[in-house]
């Protein structure tokens, strides 16, 4: 069972906005507090400079218009407690189309570059407003939303189509009341679902629409249609495509089925109070392969325990390290957290970069995290250029789990986050980064645009929004001998995304894969596997230049090929064992 945290803290330091402090916000619930968000959301994503932490302190927040996330990066926000922390819209406020929006647009076109929206802890309260939204959410590549409630009588609580276009991105343990439609998934780059809740919806639980989404552990209460998968248009070859892995359903219309299908579906552990007819729940869609799957155990992320005491927090800037001038930042580094490690001090920061270029630090070694580090992070956006493999370590001197938060490269060489330990945990929350498994540690990752290596037989990986993008001969996820289970991957580019060899086995729930193929002569798989196996559940497949990937699966028995489908493709299952 997943417990977030209850109450979030941070040291005082300049990368870390106080809202009230810092632009007078009065979280009293009268005063008008909007102008005093939106200037200090802004600054958060680093219009005065730096990029910075956002933090609310408990209260409630009066607002009459929208919040808008107006920047391409960002923001950082944190509220002190999910339901302490309050944005509440007025009763009746005027054109309003919802309290938070991460895009500046109402309506597309827009592009895919709109990266690291963090929202955390807090809820959205939309009040009685009949056409408004709670959240108008959209992010790519890496967004969470994550730890959050939305409350209201409107349209739709979290609205991730409002710009036809969405992901990848990750929303977590967000629990929904009310609204006509609790989350809508719409258009194109895939969205993850992971521990959501939503009662009372006047319609729909969840809608998909032309878009590959994953789901976990998905609740609903007291809502005429729980999911509903549709093609938009009548487009056949661009409907919805979704894996449900684990539901409750109860309190919905029981004249017709649960689950909608327009789509593609693939659905397990599914508990209702009427049982659907299968053809209902899983209708026959075409599959690949034929082995048999075979599931692996599924773990939530372990909670990290989120320090509370400002002397437990180590910064990393004064030891040395510094984000503009190229030198190697591995000694700083080191020097932060030796000395936390001997203060007893459990989290290991570095402030948020921004501005113009270089705005980095540089790994060019290996930094080690020992005694009771357990957390090291970026406040705000952590840029880190990992330079020939330089990176961080995990070993049997590392705290009993050690999370990484808010670190990415973003265009440079991403720096590797290793775990070399015998049982001791990695988790990896928004980070960018190459993170390789040498022990037989636990790894875990959350909303990550990361590639994978997990060389040692045995290691385990759990991820939730996986986004490795690039071209590759060998396999932008490495999985030899180990067990990798991924909720939501969403991959981009030519060759092998995923290899799999050695006794290894691959379990992925929800994936799109973009292919920019335009011709059919690259012979490198999408899939590559020897000696294992593999399982995948709810695939879509999209090109614009109209050819998907020639070569979906190559085992050392065979090769399966295109099929003919063109430039847009959703399958239901593949499974497959290659010896």
């Amino acid at each position: 069972m997943f417990t977030p945290p209850q109450a979030l803290y941070f040291p005082p330091d300049p990368s870390v906005i106080d809202v009230r402090k810092e632009f007078g916000a009065k979280g009293d619930g009268r005063a008008d507090d909007t102008d005093a968000l939106q200037k200090a959301l802004d600054a958060s994503c680093g219009t005065q400079g730096k990029t910075r932490v956002l933090f609310l302190p408990k209260g409630t927040y009066r607002l009459t218009k929208s919040l808008v996330i107006k920047n391409a990066l960002g923001p950082w926000l944190y509220g002190q407690s999910r339901d302490q922390v309050i944005l509440k819209l007025d009763d009746g406020a005027k054109d309003v189309t919802a309290v938070l929006r991460t895009h500046p647009s109402e309506k597309g076109p827009t592009s895919a570059d709109w990266f690291m929206r963090n929202v955390y802890n807090l809820t959205i309260d939309a009040g009685n407003n009949p056409n408004t939204d709670g959240v108008r959410w959209y992010a790519t590549n890496s967004g969470i939303l994550k730890n959050v409630k939305v409350i209201g009588n409107g349209k739709i609580g979290v609205n991730a189509g409002f710009l036809d276009q969405s992901g990848p991105n990750l929303i977590q343990d967000v629990d929904i009341t009310g609204f006509e439609t609790g989350i809508l998934s719409q258009w194109i780059w895939g969205e993850t679902l992971s521990r959501i809740k939503i009662k009372n919806c006047r319609k729909n639980g969840v809608v998909v629409s032309a878009n590959a989404v994953a789901i976990e552990d998905l609740t609903v209460e007291n809502t005429p249609q729980p999911i509903s998968i549709e093609r938009p248009n009548d487009w056949g070859h661009w409907s919805g495509v979704v894996a449900l892995v684990g539901a409750t359903f109860s309190g919905h219309d029981v004249k017709s089925p649960p689950i909608s299908n327009q789509g593609v579906l693939y659905a397990r552990d599914v508990t209702m109070n009427r049982a659907p007819q299968p053809e209902q729940l899983v209708p026959a869609r075409k599959t690949l392969g034929g082995g048999e799957s075979t599931l692996l155990p599924i773990r939530p992320e372990p909670v990290v325990p989120w320090e509370t005491n400002p002397r437990k927090w180590v910064c990393i800037d004064d030891f040395g390290a510094r984000a503009n001038d190229n030198d190697d930042d591995t000694p700083a580094f080191q020097r932060a957290i030796d000395e936390a490690a001997r203060r007893g001090a459990t989290t290991v920061y570095l402030r948020g970069c921004g501005g113009p270029e270089p705005n980095w630090h540089v790994l060019r070694g290996t930094v080690r995290v020992h005694g009771s580090v357990r957390r090291v992070m970026g406040l705000g956006w952590g840029r880190i250029l990992g330079i020939e493999g330089g990176g961080f370590v995990v070993d049997d001197t590392s705290a009993p789990v050690v999370q990484f938060m808010n670190i990415d490269s973003f265009g440079g060489p991403p720096p590797t986050l290793t775990n070399r330990s015998k049982k001791r945990a990695l988790v990896v929350e928004s980070c960018g980064v190459s993170v390789i498994g040498e022990g037989a540690g636990p790894i875990f990752m959350t909303n990550c645009p990361a590639q994978v290596n997990l060389k040692t037989p045995g290691q385990s990986l759990w991820a939730r929004q996986l986004n490795p993008e690039g071209a590759s001969d060998d396999g932008l996820v490495k999985n030899n001998g180990g067990k990798l289970w991924a909720l939501g991957v969403k991959c981009e580019g030519k060759g092998i995304r995923f290899s799999t060899k050695n006794n290894g086995r691959t379990e992925i729930y929800g994936a799109f894969m973009y292919s920019s193929h335009d011709t059919e002569s690259d012979k490198r798989s999408m899939f590559e596997v020897t000696g294992a196996s593999l399982s995948v559940f709810g695939l879509r497949e999209i090109s614009f230049t109209q050819i998907c990937f020639p070569v979906k699966i190559k085992t050392p028995e065979k090769t399966i090929t295109s099929q003919d489908e063109g430039g847009w493709i959703g399958w239901s299952r593949y499974d497959i064992s290659g010896r």
